[in-house]
């Protein structure tokens, strides 16, 4: 009976966990928290440590005291995202890059998206004005013999992420 109740709790678990939900953890502190049935707590050995809440996140509980793993936020303001990708360029962080656009505007394979940065040392991007999801940039590219490209354009962002960019060299 014993390993029949185990087997049910790993069951519900892994279920809540497929649907999106994780068991309540009071303050988020991460601690341990049990796991009700009905008015009966679960033995100590079917306990689980609560799903770790990424800061920034808002929760709210359902009924049933679980708490949805999609946060309820809204997307990030357009200009941030495009700075957040010349930030991640910058610091060689390229999969970062890659996740905020980079798959999205270069049309080829991450390997070109990174070749492509071999010569810059630094791209220092200025925002002109944002209009609805555009965000029109100057972008300064220090290269790595120290002379300078100039471009500008319009970077089209939605969802968090660079979705289109209309990008041209002065």
């Amino acid at each position: 009976m014993r390993s029949f109740r185990v087997a049910m709790a790993a069951i519900l678990i892994g279920t809540g966990a497929v649907l999106g939900v994780a068991p309540s953890a009071g303050s988020g502190s991460g601690a341990s928290t049990t796991v009700a049935t009905g008015a009966a707590a679960a033995p100590a050995h079917a306990r689980t440590a609560a799903v770790a809440q990424p800061s920034g996140l808002a929760w709210t509980p359902d009924t049933a005291g679980h708490r949805p793993v999609t946060p309820d936020q809204p997307a990030p303001d357009p200009s941030e995202v495009v700075e957040a990708y010349f930030r991640a360029i910058n610091n060689g962080e390229y999969v970062a890059a890659w996740a905020l656009g980079g798959k999205n505007i270069t049309g080829r394979p991450y390997d070109y998206f990174v070749r492509t940065f071999s010569d810059t040392a630094r791209d220092d991007v200025t925002v002109r004005s944002v209009v609805g999801n555009h965000v029109e940039v100057e972008l300064d590219a220090t290269q790595t013999d120290g002379t300078h490209r100039f471009f500008a354009g319009t970077y089209t962002v939605r969802d968090g992420a660079i979705v289109a960019a209309r990008i041209h060299r002065e």
